[in-house]
């Protein structure tokens, strides 16, 4: 096995080996809600598995999924039990390095201790020992941090921000929390912004709720329904441009307008997969025009909308309800 620091973390956009999703059922929040989040969760697996293998986990059991989605090419139905659906925020942060993947396995605590998550935080250990994971080596470690409150250029540089990462870390100061994404990610720069959560957002703050590179040069941010937040949103990121010698284009993705305000509608929570992006759609009048500025964003890939009017009523969107699987050529 090659040296742990050899490994990188390859950006989003890089390629990927599947998609890892977790299927709402009758157990979940989702109780109350099954037909609208199934089917809004069947699309979203027929969109990724028109590009790639897509790997779902199911409860014991469960028959819904398979009724749901039908017999796909590159459809994995992996029974295991979880509390929870959003499982960008447990499943593997994977490293690349020369045809091998690193899948780190951090310890999840229901976002701070808010829900229960025992469960969730012993999927990796399944997924470990799953004959679709045989050609990953699984690490596990104690640091608390979850998918979506990273993202990365796949050059080295992360951007972050800092108001979540101290709701997770109130015992470690910033230097301290800097070392463990430094010395776990194998990053080479921190880039943070400090944000309360949009309204609604009980993750204390992710990152992909607010701003997402798009390419090594380019960070996508969400406006804010408060013109005051869009700005210091905005002047953040400004004042972040060229630390270690990144510099990037801003681009500003709009007010989802019509969607309730208490919850954290937000653009940015896009999805990339091989040789496309999926973009949440809210049923908002800003739907086609966050796709339109997207595609000319990223005009190398086909810009895809993805309803998710059932999925913004528990706060998420497709970004928070997969994971990506690099490739191992990364």
């Amino acid at each position: 096995m090659t040296a742990r620091t050899d490994f990188r973390l390859p950006a989003e956009w890089e390629r990927q080996s599947a998609t890892l999703l977790a299927w709402p059922h009758e157990k979940t929040d989702w109780a109350t809600d099954l037909p609208a989040i199934q089917a809004e969760y069947t699309d979203l697996v027929h969109a990724i598995t028109r590009r790639q293998p897509a790997v779902v986990l199911i409860p014991p059991g469960n028959t819904s999924a398979a009724e749901k989605l039908g017999d796909r090419p590159g459809l994995h139905l992996v029974e295991v039990p979880y509390n929870d659906t959003w499982c960008r925020d447990y499943g593997p942060i994977t490293l690349v390095h020369g045809g091998e993947r690193l899948a780190l396995d951090f310890y999840f605590n229901g976002w701070g201790g808010k829900y229960a998550s025992n469960l969730d935080n012993r999927v990796n250990t399944a997924l470990a020992r799953h004959e679709l994971f045989n050609r990953f080596t699984f690490r596990q470690y104690l640091f608390e941090l979850e998918g979506g409150a990273i993202d990365c250029d796949g050059d080295g540089f992360l951007l972050v921000n800092w108001h979540c990462l101290r709701a997770r870390h109130r015992h470690l100061a910033d230097k301290e929390i800097d070392h463990e994404l430094h010395t776990l990610l194998n990053v080479d720069k921190v880039l943070g912004i400090d944000l309360p959560p949009m309204a609604g957002d009980d993750t204390d703050g992710h990152i992909d709720t607010l701003a997402r590179f798009v390419a090594s040069d380019k960070v996508v941010y969400q406006a804010q329904q408060d013109p005051s937040r869009s700005t210091e949103l905005r002047t953040q990121l400004e004042n972040i441009q060229g630390e270690g010698g990144k510099d990037f284009e801003l681009i500003e993705l709009p007010v989802a307008a019509g969607v309730e305000r208490s919850l954290p509608a937000s653009y940015a929570n896009f999805l990339f997969v091989n040789d496309g992006l999926l973009v949440p759609a809210f049923g908002s009048d800003a739907d086609k025009q966050a796709r339109s500025i997207l595609e000319q964003a990223v005009p190398d890939r086909r810009v895809e909308s993805v309803s998710t009017r059932a999925m913004i009523r528990q706060f998420g969107g497709p970004h928070c309800a997969t994971m990506h699987l690099p490739s191992s050529l990364g």
